[in-house]
């Protein structure tokens, strides 16, 4: 029960940060920016520089579910593509770094 309670606090706390806190990526428009390099962990989930993150929205198959693997091909074509940038905006519950996504 204390561990419950200890994740509900918690997960208040970040929720309760300003998105604006996680907005000073750098390059591109008004903080998005490119990852170019980053290994898609699934079909919403990428990682780089050691950070999760995870595209606000948007819902894949989690890993072993049908289309999983499809789905993650997509997002690591759409990382190494170029065409598509990140803004950062908050963190959940699992300390990913939620991002907005937009097409160049």
């Amino acid at each position: 029960m204390r561990k419950f309670i200890m994740l509900v606090v918690i997960t208040t706390i970040i929720t309760l940060v300003s998105p604006a806190a996680f907005a000073g990526g750098k390059g591109g428009s008004r903080g998005y920016r490119s990852y170019k390099g980053a290994k898609a962990i699934d079909g919403d989930t990428f990682r780089y520089k050691g950070e999760r993150y995870r595209i606000q929205q948007y819902n894949a198959p989690e890993i072993g579910q049908p289309g999983s693997r499809k789905a993650t091909r997509n997002l690591q074509k759409k990382i190494d593509s170029g065409n598509y940038k990140w803004k950062p905006v908050t963190k959940d519950a699992y300390n990913r770094t939620i991002v907005n996504e937009q097409h160049k």
